[in-house]
C-alpha cells in the first residue's frame, strides 16, 4: 500500500512537469525564454515534457501491476 501512494505522487508530479513543460512552459505564461530573455527555441523543452509523460505513463502501468 506503501508504494501504490508513493507512485501515485510519483505520477502527479510528473503529469503535472510535463504538462508544463509542454504547454506553460510558452509565451504568453510566466517564466517562458521570451519573458525572461532567453530566446524562443522550446525544443529541448517539449521533449523533456513528452518524456516526463512518458515516465508518468510507465510508473502508473509498473504500479497498476503490482
Amino acid at each position: 500500500m506503501k508504494f501504490i501512494k508513493s507512485s501515485l505522487a510519483l505520477i502527479i508530479i510528473l503529469v503535472i512537469s510535463g504538462i508544463y513543460f509542454l504547454i506553460g512552459h510558452r509565451p504568453p505564461f510566466p517564466l517562458s525564454h521570451e519573458v525572461v530573455g532567453l530566446g524562443i527555441n522550446h525544443l529541448a523543452h517539449s521533449i523533456l515534457g513528452v518524456l516526463l509523460l512518458a515516465g508518468a505513463g510507465v510508473t502508473w502501468y509498473r504500479s497498476k501491476n503490482k
